[in-house]
């Protein structure tokens, strides 16, 4: 993997990790996920990409973060 890639993981990795510990639900793919299963799915996806949707409640926080495959 590439200095770029590691930096992106890393970066990912990092936010994701800061949403779990606020009890932000994670998942992937439509299912519950941690940080480490989401940043080695976006890592290895082949033919595709992880598109990612915020859901926010009424006080505009990040309640739920979810990652689905999109192909390309």
């Amino acid at each position: 993997m590439g200095k770029k890639k590691k930096k992106e993981a890393s970066a990912l990795r990092c936010e994701l990790e800061t949403y779990h510990l606020q009890g932000v639900s994670l998942w992937l793919d439509g299912r519950p996920s941690s940080p480490k299963e989401i940043v080695k799915a976006c890592r290895v996806a082949e033919e595709g990409a992880y598109m990612r949707d915020y859901v926010q409640n009424d006080k505009g926080e990040v309640v739920w973060v979810s990652f689905d495959k999109v192909k390309e």
